[in-house]
């Protein structure tokens, strides 16, 4: 095994972007899935996520996809790696305080979890007047997901209190639409009490992230959750959590200085190469600019940063370069 930082800074050292092609990880190839249809086992292609259904389990194979404004942007080495590590880590975490899917994690790029039926929402939990929310607000929306907001607010602050703005869960490279929770209950996307359970549990993960990730000097801004309901009837966390992917995440030790200046603050997370991507007047339309070999490893470097800090020990991998899961033999076992 190899440190996956030590393999990054190799990497990085060339330029032409040839060794990063190499070492990314596009996820299941059609082959592998053509051979696990041959065996009546489905699997499903997500944005950055592969999904082996095995009887009353999926794997989870996390690919180097990078993606961002609903559109595949770029590979990042060694990104599934890393962010496999990371939901292994919430997870386990998460099921302190709510129950999640997780069963084990069977290879670097892979997890075995409970199958559910998933509620078609996607929770968006947020602390902070950031992203889409703040743009809104920006041109004047004091109404966002039936959540009322009061005039005043700043750039990047802190919310009065924690509020949810759900979303629809689009299929992969459709765009999400905001809802609120009252649409959501009329359309039967959820129930009235399955919703109350929903938010519930939501906003129970979000208050135990901010505490562990304030331990460790990050401000959990802003997370993406997403449930389902077991065979055995209760409602688990499923997909991941917490991660740079599906979260906001800044360094507290600079947040009150910068936002007094009236900066953004640091971030921990793939809104960087968003705002790379908007630097070049790029925001989902139109041909996506070629992101610089630089800027990707930047954003896996911090991402193991993460990951590291988080679980207290070196990111290790395999370090295989043009690397295949061999997931008929994670599906057989």
């Amino acid at each position: 095994m190899k440190s996956v930082k030590e393999i990054l800074a190799t990497i990085a050292a060339d330029g032409s972007g040839a060794l990063l092609a190499r070492h990314a990880y596009h996820g299941l190839t059609p082959e592998q899935c053509a051979a696990l249809s041959a065996k009546d086992v489905k699997t499903y292609t997500g944005k950055v996520r592969d999904v082996v259904f095995k009887g009353d389990e999926l794997l989870i194979v996390h690919s180097d996809r990078l993606t961002a404004f609903d559109k595949l942007i770029a590979m990042v080495p060694y990104k599934g790696t890393i962010l496999t590590a990371i939901s292994e880590f919430w997870l386990q975490e998460a099921g302190k305080v709510v129950p999640t899917h997780y069963l084990d994690r069977p290879h670097e790029r892979v997890l075995t979890t409970r199958k559910t039926i998933p509620f078609k929402v996607e929770v968006v939990v947020r602390g902070h007047l950031a992203g889409s929310m703040m743009r809104a607000y920006a041109q004047g929306e004091r109404r966002y997901c039936g959540e009322d907001l009061p005039d005043g607010l700043v750039p990047y602050g802190k919310l009065p209190a924690t509020i949810i703005t759900p979303t629809t869960k689009a299929a992969a490279f459709e765009h999400d639409e905001n809802i609120e929770a009252a649409e959501l209950i009329r359309r039967g996307v959820v129930t009235a009490p399955e919703w109350g359970e929903i938010s519930a549990l939501a906003k129970t993960l979000f208050a135990h992230g901010q505490r562990v990730f304030a331990e460790k000097g990050w401000i959990l801004v802003d997370t993406k959750y997403e449930f389902g309901r077991a065979r055995d009837g209760r409602i688990l966390v499923i997909d991941e959590i917490h991660t740079p992917d599906c979260s906001r995440l800044w360094t507290a030790a600079t947040y009150d200085a910068r936002l007094a200046a009236g900066e953004a603050p640091e971030m921990l997370d793939k809104e960087t190469v968003r705002r790379w991507l908007v630097g070049k007047g790029y925001s989902g339309e139109g041909p996506v600019p070629s992101v610089p070999v630089p800027v990707l490893i930047d954003l896996a470097q911090l991402y193991v940063r993460v990951a590291e800090t988080l679980t207290g020990k070196p990111l290790l991998s395999r370090g295989e370069p043009d690397a295949v899961v061999p997931i008929e033999a994670l599906a057989a076992r």
